[in-house]
């Protein structure tokens, strides 16, 4: 059974890094569009997000990155790769087989090769924040 608490805890602390720019949160309707339902008790333990700056459509932040600890295996999310996804181009084929859609990556072991891919990646996705003023 592999030790996914520490696979979320590395990932958690890789993300951590860029929280000064963004809004920190557990509770998953925070990502929601302005009409979508909240719920003030939808904590999760499991989840990290990072939100950015409101807008029209995501009035609590629009989500840029987030860790999700599932029954399997950790999810790692970065909307960045949506709105430019041509920073996905270059990418190992071992990162690419972790992608699961557009913007999720499945992780079940700490892989620091591909953790370290990820950050860079991360580091793109703050930058194109920064440039579209999509920060907090």
């Amino acid at each position: 059974m592999p030790d996914l608490d520490a696979v979320y805890d590395e990932l958690v602390r890789r993300l951590s890094a860029h929280e000064e720019d963004f809004r920190v949160t557990d509770n998953t309707t925070d990502a929601n569009t302005a009409g979508s339902r909240k719920d003030a008790d939808a904590s999760d333990p499991g989840s990290y997000l990072l939100l950015g700056a409101p807008t029209g459509k995501y009035p609590d932040g629009q989500m840029f990155a987030g860790v999700r600890r599932g029954k399997r295996y950790v999810s790692y999310y970065l909307f960045s790769v949506l709105l430019e996804p041509d920073q996905l181009d270059g990418i190992s084929p071992e990162l690419r087989r972790r992608m699961q859609g557009k913007s999720c990556f499945n992780f079940t072991r700490v892989d620091d090769t591909l953790f370290g891919e990820l950050d860079g990646l991360t580091v793109r996705g703050h930058e194109l924040y920064a440039e579209r003023g999509l920060l907090r």
